[in-house]
């Protein structure tokens, strides 16, 4: 007798929904915004009525769940929600860089986070976790961490503020450990990279709650481990990240004791 199937989670085939309206808006507006003749102010100008267009859409399409829907800036509201970025590393949207994407993020009434994605609009791609079903995207399969086990020779992205590698001397500590670096200025992005095994580490400064959430779902379906740069379980309230496969992790806390 074949085993029946998982049901869909009606909440996967909404965000897939709603990955499909965020994505073609996201490559019409950045079109539109590509073609405009603007200054630096101008583009930065632009590039925030993008954000708002882009706020607009995913509420909307989400909104058909009767659940609220808020932006990870705006406070917390009580019960079940949805948590959305409509852009993430503008700056790199507004150069034209590749690395920009839009996450969803379902918070429980318990505030745990069972499901959620990334979506990567440039790749057409959008990875979705699911507690228990693993994380997994069309083109990528599913997510699985790199098993390195050694700080050297390991690949690690940093974090995008030059300010807070320099005060926290994050590129001599890595560099005496042998370990190679990598910025690409969107944290998600670096999460993913890990997830799938392009990294084998990445590390964030100045985290937001929606990141925290869906860094430690995604790592926890993709046989990885999330914490705080000090090693502390990672929470909505967590302000760095140091994500890798559990032992790389446990390695990387031990002997590199990051300051924070």
């Amino acid at each position: 007798m074949s085993k029946p199937a998982t049901p869909v989670n009606p909440k996967r085939t909404l965000i897939l929904k709603t990955f499909g309206k965020a994505s073609g808006a996201f490559r019409r507006h950045m079109g539109e915004m590509g073609r405009a003749r603007v200054n630096a102010s101008g583009a930065a100008r632009e590039l925030a009525k993008v954000t708002q267009n882009l706020e607009v859409v995913l509420k909307e399409a989400l909104g058909v769940s009767g659940l609220p829907v808020v932006t990870a800036e705006a406070p917390a509201p009580e019960g079940a929600h949805w948590l959305v970025a409509p852009l993430l590393s503008p700056r790199n949207a507004l150069y034209g860089r590749h690395e920009v994407c839009m996450a969803v993020a379902f918070i429980d009434k318990d505030g745990t986070c069972p499901i959620g994605a990334v979506m990567l609009p440039n790749d057409d791609q959008c990875v979705v976790a699911e507690t228990g079903l693993g994380a997994s995207a069309e083109g990528l399969g599913r997510l699985r961490c790199a098993n390195r086990t050694e700080l050297a020779d390991t690949l690690c992205m940093v974090p995008w503020k030059t300010v807070d590698v320099v005060a926290m001397n994050l590129l001599e500590i890595l560099d005496k450990a042998e370990i190679h670096t990598r910025k690409s200025g969107n944290t998600l992005l670096d999460v993913i990279d890990v997830a799938v095994g392009r990294a084998d580490m990445a590390m964030a400064t100045r985290v937001t709650r929606l990141e925290a959430l869906l860094v430690n779902l995604i790592m926890a379906e993709s046989a990885g481990f999330a914490s705080d740069l000090g090693g502390k379980p990672l929470g909505p309230k967590s302000e760095t990240l140091l994500v890798a496969n559990p032992k790389l992790h446990a390695l990387a806390v031990r002997e590199l004791k990051f300051a924070q």
